[in-house]
């Protein structure tokens, strides 16, 4: 259900408020919400350490093909060091013409 929006020539769609990300792109927060957790317990000694390491970009690689998968186009994903010294994650994506992007620090608080 579509409605129309001011601007003339755009719609908004009522369902964006219930937007999931793909399956692809929970299970990749998840893997580095798993990064974050080894950090923070002590088995990598830093987020800059875990960027350097064969299995985030492994873990990146993976996801990236994944997304395409899914059905999404335009995919970029890139890790980073994010403030406190967690691994943050900042992604961007193209499904059905509607562009989802964003950045995430995926950890418990």
């Amino acid at each position: 259900m579509t409605k129309t929006n001011p601007i003339p020539g755009l719609t908004t769609c009522e369902s964006v408020s219930n937007f999931k990300h793909l399956e692809g792109m929970r299970n990749l927060i998840l893997e580095i919400y798993e990064v974050n957790e080894r950090i923070m317990t002590g088995d990598i000694c830093s987020a800059k350490t875990a960027l350097a390491s064969t299995n985030v970009k492994k873990i990146l690689n993976h996801y990236h093909e994944a997304l395409h998968e899914d059905g999404a186009v335009k995919v970029s994903l890139q890790a980073y060091v994010a403030a406190g010294g967690w691994v943050g994650i900042q992604y961007s994506y193209e499904l059905d013409g509607f562009e989802v992007a964003g950045s995430q620090v995926p950890r418990r608080v």
